[in-house]
């Protein structure tokens, strides 16, 4: 009996049924993600998770009351090193935990400030990852696992599942108040065990505290055929880059793909915007000590 499903008209009704059930969930997927777009620009205070952020605005914030703590010293282009190595310059931390408590404090800041994302922010954010993430059933099956590293409020969380990975999760240090697609966590040591994760992605390279950890952190956690997304900023410090929450700046994205390439195999895609650069890498290298 079990050679009977081994033959070709059986194989091709599996291969015509799972093309269907494919199908049909990314159809479903690209009219949940553009339903919901509409939702953003006709409801934006009265839909989704960031109708909830919007009561903890704070009319009077200002400048001054945030400048505060560890504000005082990583404030605008303050807080920097005074000199890079290889290209690589990164922020005067005295300690791990003043990174920690910097990079915190950025997500309290915003929405305090604004409520969080505008409405704006919103729709740009989603037509970006849109950009990312709609061809990654080519690589991926459905109920992969996918972890986004430095999500903040997790727009590209609640991307990948409009488009049909419901198994697509973030982490933040500080992830916000009842935030459903992120949760609390550090990229720098992932909670997830080794190899356990079928893709992970990030756009918040330039917030690493060290870039050669975070790659390594980043390999532990990925499947031995599994995938990385990585954002790089491709505005330079000598243009300006670095932000007042960036903590890391580099000379040229060159300088980034070395290091990745320590610890992932292939590079599978790279693509170039007017100011990010997107790599697909595949396969961690685990001989790494």
């Amino acid at each position: 009996m079990l050679g009977l499903y081994n033959t070709c008209p059986f194989k091709l009704l599996q291969a015509l049924f799972v093309g269907a059930c494919h199908k049909k969930i990314r159809i479903i997927g690209l009219a949940k993600f553009h339903f919901k777009n509409i939702l953003y620009c006709f409801f934006y205070n009265h839909f989704g998770y960031y109708r909830q952020l919007v009561v903890f605005k704070k009319s009077d914030y200002s400048k001054e009351e945030y400048k505060q703590g560890v504000r005082k010293k990583h404030y605008g282009k303050e807080g920097w090193k005074k000199e890079k190595k290889n290209g690589i310059l990164y922020r005067d931390y005295s300690d791990y935990d003043e990174y920690v408590s910097h990079q915190k404090v950025k997500l309290d800041e915003m929405i305090a400030f604004k409520g969080g994302f505008s409405k704006r922010d919103i729709i740009e954010y989603r037509l970006k990852f849109f950009k990312r993430f709609h061809k990654v059933p080519r690589y991926l099956p459905w109920n992969a696992s996918i972890l986004c590293l430095g999500a903040r409020q997790g727009t590209e969380v609640e991307v990948l599942r409009d488009l049909g990975f419901g198994a697509a999760q973030g982490i933040d240090l500080n992830p916000g108040p009842g935030n459903p697609w992120v949760k609390p966590g550090d990229f720098m040591a992932i909670a997830e065990p080794d190899h356990s994760v079928d893709m992970i992605y990030s756009n918040a390279v330039d917030h690493a505290f060290n870039l050669e950890s975070f790659f390594k952190e980043s390999a532990r956690v990925v499947k031995l055929e599994g995938y990385a997304m990585y954002d790089l900023s491709v505005q330079t410090s000598a243009q300006g880059g670095g932000g007042p929450f960036e903590a890391v700046e580099w000379d040229s994205e060159e300088k980034i793909f070395q290091l990745m390439l320590k610890y992932f195999k292939q590079v599978i895609h790279v693509e170039t915007e007017t100011a990010w650069k997107v790599v697909l890498l595949k396969g961690p290298i685990i001989d790494q000590t």
